[in-house]
């Protein structure tokens, strides 16, 4: 649709010039001679932009940019004038005016303000949209959130989120949402209009980790060709997202707790130190008590942190949710992969509510976005799922997890479900721990050596 294109002027000759010249631009253009007759036109529908007259018989522009700008704030109006004076212009820039341009004037310049004018309303429109797109993908209302467990989580999100200088710490397994959730606390708290800066701080080396975040200056050290603003600037106003932070070096965490108590950063190799207003969210899949306990992680910086506490308990501790996530996952690839899969079948709902999502809900998303690439059905049947999804379920009692064989009546070899069973609880203990085999030996009860042995006769991470 063209943009609409309002011209106010008492001279005839004005708006029909301007009009023909706007007109064989593309623009559907609207005219008018007098204050009254605007204000009619204006009422009756939406413009993008109005040229109008300072001096009218019945009234001023000023007055039309007033009232006009009051309806419409985003409209574009261009003054034009034969009687301008500096006093005049200054007013109308102040009343929004995006131009003032003085009588006599070329058709050609005004064809240029009008397109660049409207060019530069496109891209606020387009940014805009795009930034209630990036905040309405995590807004609350978009969560899929069906179980209690991660609907009090959810309300905890919403009250933490209206206080826009407590720091969070959000903790869980790696594909639980950590990110998801920090995501809606800044979409759902007054810094919302602000930047959301992430960095993955297991992704980057320690001494690598402190130039990204606090920035440096020209010449710092050998490859500082030029300064550069760390994501602790570039997040001014807004949320600083620290995810993994149970990795950051330990001297790394001192400048941190630095940054949080005092609100003042200082770039590598600068003197100066620099104000921040950044709200700090951090989430780690680490047990980050533990590593206090043993000196790796800093105790002030860990309580610093912990001031707020989410933890988003693992997709199978809230099966409630696993359904209605795999629906919405369903149809998210439908949309994109041009598919129209309808759901699942109830024997295929079945082995996914009695898997133990291991890699929570990323690997349910990636599971569903692999059967629908690699699948052409309507309705996602057992043998659409992967080996292991149909392999190992809960037992019905107990809580203890069994691999789901064959029928033992059909034969079974007992030592193979038996080095499963132990390959899953190694690979449970191991994860659970960080990978640290001291630990995942106390949690499985028994000796490193033995752990190590195991490690080594199954082939786990390998």
């Amino acid at each position: 649709m063209a943009d609409r294109i309002l011209i106010v002027d008492d001279e005839a000759l004005i708006r029909k010039s301007l009009g023909q010249m706007l007109g064989h631009k593309g623009y559907d253009v609207v005219t008018a001679a007098s204050a009254a007759e605007a204000r009619k036109v204006f009422t009756a529908g939406e413009f993008a932009l109005a040229l109008l007259d300072l001096r009218l018989p019945d009234a001023s522009g000023i007055d039309l940019l007033r009232e006009f700008k009051a309806a419409q704030p985003d409209l574009l109006v261009i003054m034009m004038t034969a009687y301008g004076s500096v006093e005049t212009a200054v007013e109308a820039m102040r009343l929004g005016a995006y131009d003032y341009v003085n009588k006599p004037f070329k058709s050609r310049e005004i064809e240029v303000i009008v397109r660049l004018a409207l060019e530069a309303r496109h891209l606020k429109r387009e940014v805009k949209e795009l930034r209630e797109e990036a905040l309405g993908a995590t807004d609350l209302g978009n969560i899929v959130a069906r179980d209690p467990a991660m609907l009090k989580v959810l309300d905890m999100v919403r009250k933490v989120a209206q206080n826009p200088d407590v720091t969070v710490l959000i903790q869980g397994e790696s594909g639980t949402g950590k990110e998801m959730i920090a995501r809606a606390v800044h979409a759902e708290s007054p810094r919302a209009d602000k930047p959301f800066v992430g960095i993955n701080c297991a992704a980057i080396p320690g001494n690598l980790l402190e130039s990204e975040l606090f920035g440096y200056e020209k010449g710092a050290f050998t490859d500082a060709k030029a300064r550069k603003i760390g994501l602790i600037e570039r997040a001014q106003g807004g949320t600083l997202f620290l995810d993994e932070i149970g990795d950051m070096d330990v001297g790394l965490q001192a400048k941190l707790l630095r940054v949080l108590e005092e609100r003042k950063i200082r770039r590598v190799g600068g003197l100066d130190e620099l104000a921040v207003d950044v709200r700090i969210l951090a989430a780690t899949n680490q047990d980050l008590d533990e590593k206090r306990k043993t000196g790796r992680f800093r105790e002030d910086l860990y309580y610093r942190l912990k001031i707020i506490h989410i933890d988003i308990p693992p997709l199978r501790e809230r099966k409630a949710d696993i359904l209605p996530l795999a629906q919405h996952f369903i149809q998210d690839a439908n949309r994109r992969f041009h598919k129209n899969v309808q759901g699942f079948s109830p024997e295929a709902e079945d082995f996914l509510l009695g898997y133990r999502w291991p890699g929570n809900v990323r690997e349910l998303k990636n599971t569903i976005e692999r059967i629908l690439i690699l699948e052409e059905t309507d309705w996602i049947r057992p043998e659409h799922l992967p080996p292991e999804i149909l392999r190992g379920r809960p037992a019905e009692e107990g809580g203890v997890w069994i691999p789901q064989e064959v029928e033992i009546l059909r034969g079974v070899s007992f030592d193979r479900v038996m080095d499963e069973v132990a390959r899953y609880l190694i690979g449970e203990a191991l994860r659970l721990a960080g990978g640290n085999k001291a630990q995942a030996a106390r949690l499985l009860d028994m000796d490193r050596g033995t752990l190590r042995y195991q490690i080594k006769r199954l082939g786990i991470g390998a």
